[in-house]
């Protein structure tokens, strides 16, 4: 069961105030729940949105145009192709996220309308769109849900469920879940399974295991 210490274990700054009704309303509504999908979900959840799960909308604001080519090397190839787009992150979300992951042309506005939301944040129209179906809600609807801790909790459990990762949790595959999660880039790896061998500590320290793991 989720509680208070749970949710600590793996994310310390987390306000359980705030986090603990959402958390528990999807984990129901998506099948989270067992010890090791409560905690796989939650090592992902800490990395993806930060250990306070105070990151649930994408930041996209950058001061230096350097750092824009380094991490949008397709979309500008020199310091001055990006010098436009620093301090403008409506500008910049529509640049680099236009025609790509269902979004429209640039003028659209789809890839700030559609920017990364939620606890593993959903990014571009056709994620919107299928989670949106799932949830019964608009494609903008979602959007906004997702905003929120409710939605933040929702629309991370949805995406967990509907890409497979339970199954991969209930074999405490977290190296795997990361891949699906994050692709080939596989950041923060080490601290997703050290905040889901927390969690899952934590939750094996109320009664007795549903299910045994190895810690590592």
């Amino acid at each position: 069961m989720l509680t208070p210490a749970v949710l600590l274990a793996a994310a310390p700054a987390a306000d359980p105030a705030v986090w603990l009704a959402p958390l528990r309303a999807a984990f129901a509504a998506w099948t989270v729940n067992t010890d090791r999908r409560i905690a796989a979900a939650l090592g992902q959840f800490a990395v993806e949105a930060g250990p306070g799960f105070a990151e649930v909308v994408e930041n996209l604001y950058y001061t230096h145009a350097d750092r824009l080519v380094a991490v949008y090397p397709r979309e500008f190839l020199m310091p001055a192709d990006a010098t436009p787009y620093c301090g403008s992150p409506e500008a910049l979300a529509n640049r680099v996220y236009a025609e790509r992951l269902g979004n429209g042309v640039e003028a659209s506005g789809d890839g700030w309308r559609f920017r990364g939301r939620g606890l593993i944040q959903l990014t571009g129209r056709d994620e919107y769109a299928a989670f949106a179906h799932d949830a019964g809600l608009s494609v903008d609807d979602a959007a906004a849900f997702c905003e929120t801790p409710a939605g933040a909790a929702m629309s991370g459990c949805w995406y967990l469920s509907s890409r497979g990762c339970l199954d991969l949790a209930d074999r405490w595959m977290l190296s795997a879940i990361t891949l699906k999660v994050n692709g080939r880039a596989m950041l923060g790896v080490a601290d997703r399974i050290a905040a889901s061998n927390r969690a899952l500590a934590a939750l094996q320290a109320q009664a007795p295991p549903s299910s045994s793991a190895p810690l590592a």
